[in-house]
This record gives C-alpha cells, structure tokens and sequence, in this order.
C-alpha cells in the first residue's frame, strides 16, 4: 500500500452579509463606528450568556475588507488562538484591524489577561505588519474602548 501525502489547500470564502450596508463597511475610523459593526456582525443573543470573540479587517482607507468570529468562550473566559486571528489579516490582505470580545456579566473593566492579550496581539501585528486599531469590550448596554482608555 502507498503512503500518499495530501496537502490541504486553504481558500478564502466571501459570502454577503445582508445585516451589513455598503455604508457600515466605509471608513470605520472610531470606536462608536467600530462598535456599530461588531454590533451588526454578533450574535447578540449570545452577548449575554458566553464570551466571543471576533476581529473586522481594513485596508489603507479604514474600509472593512472582512470579518470573522475567531473563538466562543464560556461564561466568564475565553481562550484565542493569535495564530488563527493573524491568518485571518493575512488572508483578507488587511493592513489594520479591531479586535471585540463582549463580558457576560456587564462589567466594562477590562481584566489583567485582557490587557495581557491585548499586549501579545500588538506583538504579532507588528511582526506582520498589520496594525491593531482598537480591542472593544462590549456589553448589551454599552462599551470600552482600549484606544479611547489609552490602553493602547
């Protein structure tokens, strides 16, 4: 019997959001924008029950130029693969982005291992070159910007 080796191939798949209009894609270049379209993107019934997290990617002109939820987490933690958030940047040809995760419980603090992640995906932009706008915290009633906060 042959031992054969396969390589996978790896596509990129475009499909249209219809929650999302032409004018929620131009020039996210604040926070309350960019929490307009995590917004739009989220699954909001889960926004109270478990934590996710997901990631919008721009071009030179702040557009977005695609989206993905990277990881679902569980009541109050959850654990991203950076590697999979970067790929996803690369992949969509992004040169910046925003980060999201929503807390379960309400609380807008930002914890010690959100600053830590924050921290690490900065790293791993800038050895790839992909700029980190913005790590939105959001809440059913409202949010935290690490931008606005200075935390970045």
């Amino acid at each position: 019997m042959k031992n054969r080796s396969i390589a996978n191939e790896l596509r990129v798949s475009y499909h249209r959001n219809e929650k999302l209009s032409v004018e929620d894609f131009k020039t996210v270049n604040n926070s309350k924008l960019m929490e307009k379209v995590f917004r739009k993107i989220w699954n909001t019934d889960e926004l109270e029950v478990r934590e996710s997290f997901y990631a919008i990617f721009f071009n030179n002109r702040l557009d977005v130029v695609g989206y993905r939820k990277i990881a679902d987490g569980g009541l109050d933690s959850i654990m991203i693969d950076i590697r999979l958030l970067m790929s996803s940047g690369l992949l969509c040809n992004a040169l910046r982005f925003a980060v999201a995760h929503n807390h379960p419980s309400g609380t807008l603090r930002s914890s010690v291992a959100d600053r830590a992640l924050t921290r690490k995906i900065i790293e791993a932009g800038n050895i790839l070159s992909i700029e980190l706008l913005d790590h939105i915290i959001l809440t059913a009633e409202s949010y935290y910007s690490f931008r606005d906060e200075g935390d970045i």
